[in-house]
């Protein structure tokens, strides 16, 4: 009799096993992607391009015209933002290959630093002039 219950025992957990590892196996799990991300509320187009690099802007110095586009795009394998001093624009932290655009919208200055690494600077000088 004590031999019985083992047997149903076994049964049952065998039975438990199969059902867990088919379960496992269902077709309705979701795909996750490594595929870098834009931030969606940016415009795609840009005029000009920033790379962020070896920890550095690159290119560090940049003019361009008002109504013009900068596209920042983070290459390196850390989080980088592209902040003005001044505050007129923050990209909040870029992960690799992610991109964020800027569309100066004023002539002047703007020196920027990556607010997580902030002996990264650039500047980035808007004129009038039509390019």
């Amino acid at each position: 009799m004590k031999y019985i219950s083992y047997f149903f025992i076994a049964i049952a957990s065998a039975f438990l096993v199969i059902l867990l590892s088919l379960s496992s196996c269902s077709p309705n799990h979701k795909a996750t992607t490594n595929q870098p991300m834009a931030m969606k509320d940016q415009p795609q187009t840009a005029d000009t391009t920033v790379k962020i690099r070896n920890f550095k802007f690159e290119p560090a110095n940049l003019a361009i015209a008002v109504g013009k586009t900068v596209q920042f795009i983070n290459v390196d394998e850390e989080p980088h933002t592209a902040t003005a001093t001044d505050g007129t624009f923050n990209s909040k932290a870029l992960d690799t290959n992610q991109t964020w655009n800027y569309t100066a919208t004023k002539p002047g200055t703007y020196p920027y630093i990556c607010s997580v690494h902030p002996f990264m600077k650039g500047m980035l000088t808007v004129t009038n002039k039509k390019n």
